[in-house]
């Protein structure tokens, strides 16, 4: 008959956290909700205002030499506003970001508030 030895089974495993007990604290008052996030607090957008698509309406497409409609959809800083603020149509976003890069590189948008344009006079719109 063969005799079974006790051995001890040696593992390796390494105990990444102990066992240390929580320290006790009183209940908070207030709960712990997490804060919100500043660009969402800033954004205002109402669900049920319907908005249609300003270019779909006129029966226009976005073109890069009509400054005066390509400005409105320009934030004071001269950013984009999206879609979903302004009410396009994906298709019309689209077509109207490519003309507002094509009126920026022909310099008939500044690219920023305080732009100089080629003759070195500040671009006001």
């Amino acid at each position: 008959m063969t005799e079974e030895k006790n051995i001890p089974k040696t593992t390796t495993q390494v105990d990444s956290k102990p066992n240390i007990p929580k320290p006790t604290t009183q209940v908070d008052s207030k709960p712990n909700i997490p804060k919100p996030n500043m660009a969402l607090k800033n954004f205002k957008f109402n669900p049920r205002r319907n908005k249609i698509c300003f270019f779909t309406e006129q029966d226009i497409t976005p073109d890069y030499r009509d400054t005066n409609v390509i400005s409105k959809f320009l934030s004071p800083n001269k950013q984009m506003i999206s879609a979903r603020k302004t009410g396009t149509t994906a298709k019309n976003q689209r077509l109207l970001s490519t003309a507002i890069k094509r009126a920026r590189y022909l310099g008939l948008l500044p690219y920023t508030i305080n732009h100089k344009g080629l003759n070195g006079n500040w671009m006001t719109n």
